[in-house]
């Protein structure tokens, strides 16, 4: 059973709502901080932490600047509580878009999800799974914000199944929208227009009793699997565990077999060793049925076939790229679908001892891939390892059937939130 609760939400203020948000906090480079916390009250300025900027003195800074942005008025609290409609429409930038299969891309994607607070005392953990680890001091980061600004953020993306489709059907007939055609413009008038590096994201209030009574009856009996945001969500957790407020925090509910909502493996990479890339194959050990040489300096455009090719035939594993050779590590037949992850994983923790935040984590094989081959990055002569692409049916069964997670940062899920769009005061879930 779901029980998400309306909200008294804040959200960006128009005209210029596209100058006050910025990506997601745990996407955001310090190139790119720099970039977003140039406009004054743009969200970047008191949700993400720049790695030159300790945590306290983040901490101290950003209820500050949050006050400001609000006596501004560049962001404002609705009078009434409701649930709302987010609405993103996207293009995936080349290097994604070559590894969705031809037959899956589209001339661009448009997804619809539901916000409002997931009231975490009603709602049994039964009915929530994750499925990957969360690094425990980006939890305790998350927290520590939470109780410094008394706010949530960014809205955790988590997924239900629903073949009918008829939460979809009935946010469409609601706001007078027409996904087929891409079009966010309808009947209904959008709180938020926010475009963002060429993302287009919009928000709109519901406020038909009767609509929101059919969603929550339709919600009740379904499931959802944490999609994006693992470290707010664990922070939640444990703000709940603690008595705190801020666990019931805001969430967008979307259709997992939403065809505009894509499933990406993160790759990774280790940096320079000298004996790691002609090594590599040689401890591998008892663990992989095989590990076959693929030739040397490969395309990426043959990289990514190979590994499409991996996934078709249900060949469990990974691929090697150094900067001018290439290994399929080949493991033992498994219907886990998270076991690709496992396998490597294991492989990097067993053999090279590395702490996870020591991996480059990079979103497409082409960025991986790249970060090896050319000079001067902190890959640069390391090897980049590539996972085939995942099945979200997989992924959602093993979460519910085992609760085994993956490692951390398995899983990247297209679209995102933009921070500012939307955030919400941390109070206190309701008492049952």
């Amino acid at each position: 059973m779901v029980e998400l609760a309306p909200v008294r939400a804040y959200h960006a203020v128009e005209p210029g709502a596209s100058e006050l948000v910025s990506p997601v906090y745990d996407t955001l480079s310090d190139v790119d901080f720099r970039r977003f916390s140039k406009q004054p009250h743009n969200a970047a300025n008191f949700v993400a932490r720049p790695s030159s900027t300790s945590l306290e003195e983040f901490l101290q800074r950003a209820p500050e600047r949050i006050r400001d942005a609000l006596r501004a008025r560049a962001f404002v609290r609705d009078p009434e509580e409701s649930l709302y409609v987010y609405g993103i429409r996207y293009v995936p930038p080349p290097d994604i878009l070559e590894t969705i299969p031809p037959d899956g891309r589209r001339p661009g994607y448009l997804l619809l999800g539901l916000v409002g607070a997931l009231d975490l005392k009603r709602t049994p953990e039964s009915s929530i799974a994750r499925h990957e680890k969360a690094f425990a001091d980006r939890i305790d980061e998350r927290v520590r914000l939470t109780e410094a600004t008394g706010m949530t953020f960014a809205p955790i993306m988590a997924g239900y199944t629903l073949p009918s489709h008829a939460i979809n059907d009935l946010l469409e007939q609601t706001l007078g929208l027409h996904r087929r055609s891409l079009s966010l413009e309808g009947t209904a008038t959008p709180l938020v227009r926010a475009t963002l590096d060429g993302t287009e994201h919009r928000l709109w209030r519901l406020e038909d009793q009767r609509v929101e009574s059919k969603i929550a009856e339709m919600l009740k009996p379904l499931r959802i699997l944490i999609l994006d945001g693992h470290h707010r969500y664990s922070a939640a957790r444990e703000l709940l565990r603690q008595g705190r407020p801020g666990a019931a925090p805001l969430v967008m509910l979307v259709e997992s077999r939403d065809r505009a909502l894509r499933l990406l493996p993160w790759h990774r990479t280790l940096a320079s060793d000298p004996a790691l890339v002609e090594g590599l194959p040689t401890r591998a050990g008892s663990r992989f049925v095989a590990v076959n040489p693929l030739g040397s300096e490969l395309s990426v455009e043959a990289l990514i076939a190979e590994l499409d090719r991996m996934a078709h035939h249900h060949e469990r594993g990974f691929l090697a790229v150094g900067p001018t050779k290439a290994w399929r590590f080949v493991g033992p037949p498994s219907t886990d679908g998270g076991y690709d992850f496992d396998l490597l994983h294991d492989f990097l923790g067993e053999e090279f001892h590395r702490d996870p935040h020591e991996f480059g984590f990079f979103r497409s094989p082409r960025q991986a891939v790249e970060a090896v081959r050319r000079a001067g990055t902190a890959w640069s002569d390391g090897v980049a390892f590539l996972l085939p692409p995942l099945h979200q049916e997989a992924i959602e069964e093993r979460a519910f059937a085992t609760g085994r997670v993956m490692a951390h940062k398995s899983t990247m899920f297209i679209p995102k939130v933009a921070e500012g769009v939307v955030f919400a005061a941390a109070e206190a879930a309701p008492s049952p």
